[in-house]
């Protein structure tokens, strides 16, 4: 994820830290959040959005910035917090073992999220569990979204010129190794597995993959000709289409519901600990913003 995309997510940016009297844009409980930090918000909300409406922006920017704070200084009282080394794993999740940037705002930004998600989290998932009729009674009306159509498993090799592809397909013809063949003269990104790709359904894949559906299991393609070149393919199996049960999708239909049910009692939570905080923009700096 990029820095900029996860600095705007959700209710991260809360960063409240003292400042002077005259370089704050909200103070909540005596917290005081740095008006810098609305101004760099606004400014990249615009330059994402240059059409968006200034006064909107700023609005819903101090929206977030205030309600993270309110988190965030709820979760200082109930004493969670999160360490330099979930940070850092954090980050590695996020852009991968290589990654190295020792922006000390940006690692902050992502602590702020991490404490805000945690304190939630302890005190809204007791709250989550899902009642069996309810995820039956879920499962019987989008029982059909589950569907497994039927798909295929196929190798392919895939070549920039036609001849190729004729002198390939006769020496298929003549009994050569697929597999073998498509290591040595696949262009795709699945040659080194021997051509092999992940099943796909119907429509999943560019037209061209649709005929491996004429194909009987172990039946190698005439060449087939698309934009990406000509293509050849074995097919490997057929997988029927499939409609799970309920007892194999509870743990799913739990995650989901369970999902869903923390987000609205994460909306009703955030509006009661809002309600019980003391809230005070700084009207004259907002007035410079808008």
């Amino acid at each position: 994820m990029k820095r900029s995309v996860l600095l705007l997510l959700g209710l991260t940016l809360a960063c409240g830290r003292g400042g002077s009297d005259d370089a704050w844009c909200a103070d909540v409980d005596g917290v005081r959040i740095p008006a810098a930090e609305l101004r760099r918000l606004v400014d990249q909300r615009l330059e994402d959005s240059p059409d968006a409406n200034r006064d909107d922006v700023v609005t819903e920017a101090l929206n977030r910035l205030v309600s993270a704070q309110v988190v965030l200084n709820h979760a200082a009282k109930a004493g969670v917090s999160v360490s330099d080394a979930e940070v850092e794993v954090r980050l590695r999740e996020l852009h991968g073992e290589e990654w190295k940037d020792d922006d000390p705002h940006y690692r902050e930004a992502v602590r702020r999220e991490m404490i805000v998600d945690r304190i939630a989290v302890i005190e809204l998932a007791p709250k989550t569990r899902v009642p069996e009729s309810a995820l039956r009674a879920y499962f019987d009306e989008h029982r059909g979204e589950y569907a497994v159509p039927e798909r295929v498993q196929v190798r392919q090799i895939v070549v920039e010129d036609r001849a190729k592809a004729d002198g390939l397909h006769s020496l298929l013809g003549q009994g050569g190794d697929f597999a073998a063949l498509a290591r040595a003269n696949s262009l795709a990104p699945e040659a080194p597995a021997g051509g092999e790709l992940p099943p796909f359904a119907r429509g999943e894949l560019p037209e061209a993959f649709d005929r491996a559906f004429e194909l009987d299991v172990g039946q190698v393609s005439a060449v087939i000709e698309s934009p990406y070149g000509f293509h050849i393919f074995l097919l490997e199996q057929k997988l029927p289409a499939s409609e799970p049960t309920f007892e194999e999708l509870r743990s799913k239909l739990e995650a989901e519901l369970g999902q869903r049910h923390l987000e609205e009692l994460r909306r009703e939570w955030l509006r009661g600990l809002r309600k019980d905080a003391e809230i005070q923009s700084n009207d004259d700096f907002l007035e410079t913003l808008r």
